[in-house]
């Protein structure tokens, strides 16, 4: 068996669906959390000068949706098909669309203008997204995004949605019912639930306002 080092900060975010991976597959990894003391030093040594990243037999491999499809491929959480694994795709690209946009708000140091940036990406991208994931959602039965079963989609998007109502645009999902029961119902699958309880305590990412 290769292997594995999967780096990135002591918070869930871009890195949680991996470590998600892992745990459903019953895989060991060795689950390295970078000190943001160290960043400038770490930076220039991933490939791209961001986490997470992934060592196989030493052998990087960074970027987020490139990791979980990696590891979703080698684990059989993407999805049945060639179908399924590109709407699985779909998903993500739809999903790094919305956490790009993300950053501008928090990237603003005037308070005031910060609030009104995030109030607008709130309206503009969070919402429709939602309402777009709702009717994907709906139309596939209600308890997977792509087929019938569990898959690498089910599990980055389940990260976010819970991720960022916990500390960074908390409030927005329970506009989402569909989406709040999604979340819900995808904590309480006994493997899901497993890693939950057993995880580092940590942040969903840098700017979430309290831990979980």
């Amino acid at each position: 068996m290769p292997a594995y080092r999967l780096c990135y900060f002591n918070f869930r975010g871009r890195a949680e669906p991996a470590r998600f991976l892992f745990h459903l597959a019953g895989v060991p990894y060795e689950d390295v959390r970078w000190e943001l003391a160290d960043w400038a030093k770490i930076k220039n040594e991933t490939p791209w000068g961001q986490g997470p990243v992934l060592e196989v037999d030493g052998k990087p491999l960074a970027q987020a949706p490139a990791i979980n499809q990696y590891l979703a491929k080698l684990f059989g959480y993407n999805g049945k098909n060639d179908w399924e694994g590109a709407q699985i795709q779909e998903l993500q690209g739809a999903l790094d669309d919305v956490i790009n946009e993300m950053k501008t708000p928090f990237m603003t140091k005037d308070e005031e203008e910060k609030e009104r940036l995030l109030q607008q990406f709130i309206s503009d991208k969070v919402e429709p997204f939602y309402s777009r994931l709702v009717k994907r959602l709906t139309e596939n039965g209600n308890r997977h995004f792509v087929g019938d079963g569990l898959t690498i989609a089910d599990i980055a998007l389940y990260v976010w949605i819970e991720g960022v109502d916990e500390g960074v645009i908390p409030g927005v999902l329970a506009k989402f019912p569909v989406l709040e029961e999604f979340v819900k119902r995808t904590a309480s699958l006994p493997k899901m639930r497993e890693w939950i309880e057993k995880r580092p305590d940590c942040p969903f990412s840098i700017v979430s306002k309290k831990k979980q």
